[in-house]
Parts: C-alpha cells; sequence; structure tokens
C-alpha cells in the first residue's frame, strides 16, 4: 500500500513557456522524508507551456496530477476551488505560479518539519528574492524586517494590516479538508491574500529566515500597476471590491476607506473608457462615493494638513483619504 501523501503542491499556468522548467525543477529537486503530489492546471496557453509540463509529467508519472484546459477559464471558472482545491490530498498545502520558482531542495521539508513541530501554527513562509525580468530594478528580498513587524511569528491582526507573505513561499496546514471551500469567495482578487488570512483565522503564522524562492516581476504585469494603472482599474477594480468586502465580512475589519477608494478610482477610470456595462456592475457591488469629486482638490490640501496634526489610527485614517484624493486629482489634471 502506498504511503499517504503528506503535502500538495498546487500551481496554476499560463503562457509560461519561458518560465515553467524553473518552476517544475523546484518542485522536483525537493528532498522530503514524506510523498508529495503536484497538482497543476494549465489554463490552455497558446505556446509550449503545455508540452514542457508533459514532458515532467511522463518524466514523473508518480508526482504530477495535471489539468489541461482547452479554453482559457479567466473570467468563468475558478479554477483553484473549482478544479485544483478539490484535488488535494496532503495535510499541508504549498502554492506557486509557473513564472515564480524555489531554489532550495529542503523548502517542504522545512516547513513541514515546523508545521509538525508547532500544532497552534497554520502558516509557514519565509523571504523570497523579487526579481525584474527585464532588470529594470535591482533584486530584492521581500518582506523585510520592517514588513512583518520585526517578528518571526504573527497572526491575524498583523496580516490584516498589510500582506506580508509572498505567495510562493507559504505551506498552509490545510483546513480544507473540513471546512468547506465556499469559504473562499469568487472573483476576488488578491485570492491568495484571502487564503493567508483565512488559514491566519484558524492558527498563528510562522516566519523561517531562509530565503528559498524566487518571485518575477515585470514592468507590464497588472500587478505592478495595482492600485495607480487605468489598466488595473478596469481589470481587476470591481474584483478588489469584491476583496475588501468579503475581508469585512469574513474577518470583521472595517475596510470603508480602501472600499471607498477603490471604488471610486475603478468608475472614474471605467467611465473614462466607456464601460457602462462595468460601471452598472460596480454600483450592484458597491456605489462610489462621489462626495469625494467636489471640492477634491481643496480637499487634499486640507487633509494633507491634517494628516500631520494627527496621531496613531486616525492618521493613517486621514493619510488614505489623501492618498485617494491625490489620485482624484491627478486623474482630473490627466483627463483628456
Amino acid at each position: 500500500m502506498s504511503e499517504k501523501i503528506k503535502l500538495s503542491i498546487v500551481c496554476i499556468t499560463y503562457n509560461h513557456e519561458r518560465f515553467i522548467r524553473d518552476c517544475l525543477e523546484g518542485f522536483v529537486m525537493q528532498k522530503t522524508n514524506f510523498p508529495f503530489e503536484i497538482l497543476i492546471n494549465d489554463d490552455a496557453s497558446t505556446d509550449k507551456t503545455a508540452d514542457i509540463i508533459r514532458e515532467y509529467e511522463a518524466k514523473y508519472p508518480h508526482l504530477f496530477r495535471c489539468v489541461y484546459q482547452t479554453e482559457n477559464q479567466w473570467g468563468k471558472k475558478n479554477v483553484l476551488t473549482d478544479i485544483l482545491f478539490p484535488m488535494v490530498q496532503g495535510k499541508y498545502l504549498a502554492l506557486c505560479e509557473g513564472d515564480d520558482y524555489w531554489t532550495d531542495p529542503l523548502k517542504l521539508q522545512k516547513q513541514v518539519d515546523f508545521l509538525d513541530a508547532s500544532p497552534d501554527f497554520s502558516v509557514c513562509f519565509h523571504p523570497v528574492v523579487v526579481h525584474w525580468n527585464d532588470n529594470s530594478k535591482p533584486d530584492s528580498i521581500f518582506p523585510s524586517e520592517k514588513e512583518r513587524f520585526h517578528k518571526t511569528e504573527l497572526a491575524l491582526k498583523d496580516l490584516l494590516d498589510h500582506n506580508f507573505i509572498q505567495t510562493n513561499s507559504v505551506v498552509y496546514r490545510w483546513r480544507f479538508h473540513l471546512d468547506s471551500l465556499e469559504l473562499i469567495p469568487s472573483h476576488i482578487l488578491p485570492a491568495d491574500c484571502f487564503l493567508h488570512l483565512l488559514h491566519a483565522q484558524v492558527g498563528k503564522i510562522g516566519f523561517l529566515p531562509d530565503v528559498m524562492a524566487v518571485y518575477r516581476r515585470n514592468q507590464g504585469g497588472i500587478w505592478n500597476g495595482a492600485g495607480k494603472k487605468p489598466e488595473w482599474f478596469i481589470r481587476c477594480g470591481i474584483s478588489m471590491v469584491h476583496f475588501y468586502l468579503a475581508v469585512q465580512k469574513q474577518f470583521g475589519k472595517n475596510c470603508k476607506e480602501e472600499l471607498d477608494g477603490t471604488s471610486l478610482l475603478t468608475l472614474l477610470y471605467l467611465q473614462k473608457n466607456g464601460k457602462d456595462d462595468l460601471i452598472k456592475e460596480l454600483y450592484s457591488v458597491y456605489p462610489p462615493p462621489l462626495d469625494y469629486l467636489q471640492y477634491s482638490y481643496l480637499k487634499y490640501l486640507f487633509y494633507a494638513v491634517y494628516s500631520r496634526l494627527c496621531f496613531g489610527k486616525r492618521r493613517k485614517q486621514i493619510r488614505k483619504r489623501r492618498k485617494l484624493l491625490k489620485q482624484v486629482v491627478e486623474f482630473n489634471k490627466n483627463r483628456t
């Protein structure tokens, strides 16, 4: 009788021909004293990504279980909750997208050893190298000590402040063998951050200091322009509104500032680009706070001064409003 799978690696790919070998090599080089599986969904890539995956699947049939889509599922299905997560056999789960990769052959062993020895922890992560594919910026390490609050043991409240976990660094004590996958909302971005939060809800977060992976970025990536570029608001704005509403409902965090800002700026860019169908959808999800548009420049100047007079959480709230108003002012300045 074969030994029970202890960890499942979940990977989604689309047109990652340039990068997928690095990713797959990072998987198969893992040295563990436990069995693991590799679950991959290729979302109908139009390059040779699927061919390369099939090559590895043929070489390591005991490791790989793959799904090859014939039609791209963006906007149709959630390939994680609908396809890959129901396939998971492991007690633990690791994530890595097809354009990122692992560099340490003992990564999974170290993280599983930590979680085995720490039953009150449900998340384990580590730093990664952030590499710009076009070399436009030097490599850096994420998260910094400051970004993780100078802690090695963290909790849900820390993660609700900001996301300090890079996706290809995380291993979860997988809660969805018992809990329903319906806890993961559809059509939210970023879905990985919500997964971090859901697991931090049932246990502590542990940090290991070893740098064991590389996260690739590029200037043209949609998330490189998150909260800034018009393309991001058009493609991702409504999904981000869904994310903040879900965080508010599931974890009790007041996300009004984030909701107001994302909704309003999404509306402005949708209007500018004539996306009437998406504007209607946005209003049905979270109506934008149009009062921000009145006297926005004067309001921005007021909050710029007022933020200097406040302290603690109040200062943080005022700075968020100031940031939103600055973006509205810049939008009006650049509008043609």
